[in-house]
């Protein structure tokens, strides 16, 4: 009786070790839920309404938003990362002048501090290779749908025309308005090494 209690509990234990190993095998092969692939993420474009130019995994269009009756354009990307696991998409600004010296560190600046009041993972950066300025938005590659890429695409929008100050080129001729600080000031030992 003893020995077929534990043949009996060998054989489950044996089919439940098969069993896991097989689960943990296939897991890696499948897809996280709602993760798009480079065809996926064209057709979503379409659906959008938009037209785009296959690159590889990257996908140039064009977006057309009206705010305060005004319409903007702009030249944008989505981008599959290589391991598939993010879509990044950019929005193409400005060219940058031919000299990098023509660049005043002021404005350069201003960029930055705007990267803080953007918000929902949007940020500037520059390429260099086009020498142009971008906004940028790293998604993961989850629970992808065309709504959800228009709702990105309408915050990136957002996020441009509200920005169009620290930006814009033109603009680097002007002068920046003065405003108090509402910052505290600087610790003590700050104070010292300046």
């Amino acid at each position: 009786m003893k020995t077929r209690v534990t043949v009996g509990v060998v054989a489950i234990l044996a089919v439940l070790l098969v069993g896991w190993e097989a689960d943990w095998s296939d897991a890696a092969d499948v897809p996280s839920t709602g993760s798009v692939d480079a065809a996926t993420l064209g057709q979503m474009l379409v659906q959008l309404g938009v037209k785009p130019r296959a690159a590889g995994t990257r996908f140039d269009f064009e977006l057309h938003s009206r705010q305060d009756e005004k319409e903007w354009g702009f030249a944008m990307s989505a981008v599959l990362s290589q391991d598939a696991g993010t879509i990044w998409v950019m929005a193409w600004l400005e060219e940058m002048p031919k000299q990098a010296s023509k660049v005043p560190a002021a404005a350069l600046l201003r960029m930055l501090a705007e990267n803080d009041r953007l918000g929902n993972g949007k940020f500037f950066a520059y390429d260099r290779q086009n020498r142009r300025f971008l906004m940028q938005r790293v998604l993961p590659n989850k629970d992808i749908t065309p709504g959800f890429l228009r709702e990105v695409f309408r915050d990136m929008a957002s996020g441009v025309i509200s920005s169009h100050q620290a930006w814009a080129v033109a603009r680097w001729a002007e002068k920046p308005v003065v405003k108090q600080s509402t910052l505290p000031p600087a610790p003590p030992a700050e104070r010292l090494r300046q």
